[in-house]
Formats: structure tokens, sequence, C-alpha cells
């Protein structure tokens, strides 16, 4: 998957209009909710077979610390 892929993929599971970049800090878009982080959870088990704990949340603080997490999954 390209990050571009992801990007696109990743403003689906926020259920955004707005499309969101490497930059984007999440704690700033209002989608960023318990929710949301579910559905990030869901989105990198069925994608990457990674599982994220709701405390794996701790410390990504851009949609880039979330490329970062999926690892060598997510290449250009």
């Amino acid at each position: 998957m390209t990050t571009q892929e992801f990007l696109v993929d990743f403003q689906d599971v926020l259920q955004r209009d707005e499309p969101v970049t490497a930059d984007t800090v999440l704690g700033d878009l209002i989608e960023w909710d318990s929710l949301s982080k579910m559905a990030t959870m869901a989105y990198f088990k069925s994608h990457f077979g990674m599982a994220i704990s709701l405390n794996g949340f701790t410390d990504i603080k851009t949609v880039s610390d979330l490329i970062a997490l999926a690892g060598d999954k997510i290449n250009d």
C-alpha cells in the first residue's frame, strides 16, 4: 500500500470530507474520538494484520505516526 492510498483510506475510516495529510494532528480533528480509534484498530487488523490496543494510541499524535506504526506495510 502506498502512503497516498493509506491517506485516502484513513480519511474514509474517519468519515471525514476533507483530506488528511501525513502532517495532520489527530487531536485537532473533531472526528478523532474513541469510535474512530476503534475503527482505526479494526483497519490496522484487517489491512496489516496488526493488533493495536487503545493504550497504543498514547504516543500517536499525527497521521505520520500511524504510517510509521504500519512500518514497511506502507511504502511509496
